[in-house]
């Protein structure tokens, strides 16, 4: 990385809201490198949303974003369509600078059932209101983590669509004993296994509230 950051200033100029409270670095093309420039040289207390989407970020550059200073304030990160797995998404969920954060999105990576579980188990993310991991790589494991984390208890919104949830994922989902303040869950295009959609179909929680939305064979 070249030793002139100008580029940072430039960045902030044009992807800075009005109000201040929005920083727009989508569609940049940050890779890891660029990821820990931003880390160790952004500083903005007032920000309240922050726009990653879109980019090169793999793992390493989530680490050190997960440390860094820009992201203590943040109520909404957005970090879908990126190449992070599941080792990024572990720094971020036990990262101490992510307590405010209550909408995290993470679609369209490359996250499977250790990435889920992490987050299931985050002792930092407890006002998090809304969670997008869809098109994913998470199985029964981490839907199973997800639906009977006690820790989430603010989560309202959960987007699991197109992932790999077989018949054990859709059962504790048809509970979810663990997620208290759900009232949307998403997961269409998933394994739909015949039982388990069974299971939703019939979950008292579910769809007395209306909270489920799911593809179902037996319609249309």
């Amino acid at each position: 990385m070249a030793d002139d950051l100008s580029f940072i200033r430039k960045w902030i100029k044009r992807g800075l809201s009005k109000d201040g409270k929005a920083l727009d670095f989508s569609n940049r093309g940050i890779n890891n490198d660029v990821a820990m420039e931003l880390a160790e040289n952004v500083s903005l207390p007032d920000i309240e949303i922050l726009y990653l989407h879109s980019n090169k970020i793999k793992d390493l550059g989530l680490e050190e974003l997960a440390q860094a200073e820009i992201f203590a304030p943040l109520r909404e990160l957005w970090l879908y369509e990126n190449v992070i797995r599941d080792e990024g998404v572990v720094a971020l969920a036990e990262s101490e600078q992510v307590t405010k954060l209550r909408y995290l999105s993470l679609y369209t990576n490359r996250i499977s059932d250790d990435g889920a579980v992490a987050l299931a188990e985050s002792d930092t993310l407890y006002n998090l209101e809304t969670l997008d991991l869809s098109f994913n790589r998470i199985g029964d494991r981490g839907a199973c983590a997800l639906a009977n984390t006690g820790k989430l208890k603010k989560l309202k919104t959960l987007h699991l669509d197109a992932n790999r949830i077989g018949f054990e994922g859709m059962s504790a989902l048809a509970s979810v004993k663990g997620l208290p303040a759900l009232r949307e869950l998403n997961m269409k295009y998933n394994l739909m296994d015949p039982q388990g959609l069974e299971l939703l179909h019939e979950s008292t929680k579910l769809n007395a509230e209306r909270v489920l939305k799911y593809d179902d064979p037996r319609e249309g």
